[in-house]
């Protein structure tokens, strides 16, 4: 990443040129304030640079739930950076400016600790997620078996997060592997950069199928969950979060105890998640 380029401008005069005048007490003063603020702790001194959290997409309600609690519970601000997991990962792993990983599998937080990027012992699973398929609202057809499920998801066009990189897509395509209707299906696979970008698709009605999570569903009132898909369809969906290796913000530690303490799991429980205890 490039780095910040230096202050260009600045004070170029002094007392004798620009024709300031300081008294004795105007003096001492200054130069008590500049110890004051020397001997500043370094929490204090930083008080103003925010807990940078890189998080999946999908975990935006409770991250922002999260977040909201910080000042208050934490003592720091914090900020949220939502994306794919693989994108996220990526970024982390080429340098960008994060605190914290809350990634949507397992892949892309051992990427990251193989790496070096990740502080080992900071990990720990926060949330379970579940598949589901789901229809605009105004369309929604009635689906009772897997047969039917199939059937239909063939009929159109099928939203996903993008089998290549995105793990709600990852699922999704394993799911449909277990199935045996990946090969069936591929072709009509829109492959999105993430899996909100999905559940908005069909929100619109750009498609009439989707899979996403469950709790992608319930954060919008224009799609409808046709059909749960079995977790024995694939891996399990699982939520691990880790404080990113090397030099971090100040109040870095108490915002990942945050999130790993009741918090974090009333946070992920209220946006739908099955949370880890």
């Amino acid at each position: 990443m490039s780095e910040k380029a230096p202050f260009e401008g600045g004070y170029r005069g002094d007392a004798q040129t620009s024709g300031a005048v300081y008294s004795p007490t105007m003096l001492r003063l200054i130069f008590a304030i500049f110890c004051l603020f020397t001997m500043l702790p370094d929490r204090a001194l930083h008080a103003a640079e925010p807990v940078t959290i890189f998080a999946a997409a999908s975990t935006q309600q409770a991250v922002d739930a999260v977040i909201g609690a910080c000042p208050e519970k934490a003592g720091v601000t914090c900020r949220g950076v939502y994306a794919a997991s693989s994108t996220l990962a990526r970024q982390i792993k080429n340098g960008a400016p994060a605190d914290i990983f809350i990634s949507a599998n397992l892949i892309w937080m051992d990427y990251l600790t193989e790496s070096g990027a990740i502080v080992p012992n900071s990990r720990q699973v926060i949330a379970h997620n579940q598949l589901v398929a789901i229809a605009p609202r105004a369309r929604a057809p009635k689906i009772d078996s897997v047969a039917t499920l199939l059937d239909w998801l063939a009929a159109d066009r099928v939203a996903l997060g993008d089998p290549a990189h995105v793990p709600a897509g990852i699922y999704a395509a394993e799911a449909l592997t277990s199935m045996q209707a990946w090969d069936r299906l591929q072709g009509r696979v829109l492959a999105l950069p993430n899996v909100r970008a999905a559940l908005a698709v069909v929100a619109r009605g750009e498609a009439f199928a989707g899979i996403v999570y469950a709790t992608d569903a319930q954060v919008s009132d224009d799609v409808i969950v046709v059909y749960k898909i079995l977790d024995s369809y694939h891996a399990p969906i699982v939520y691990p979060m880790g404080q990113v290796a090397g030099p971090h913000t100040p109040g870095t530690e108490d915002v990942v105890a945050l999130f790993k303490g009741l918090v974090g799991q009333h946070a992920f429980r209220d946006a739908g998640f099955q949370v880890s205890k």
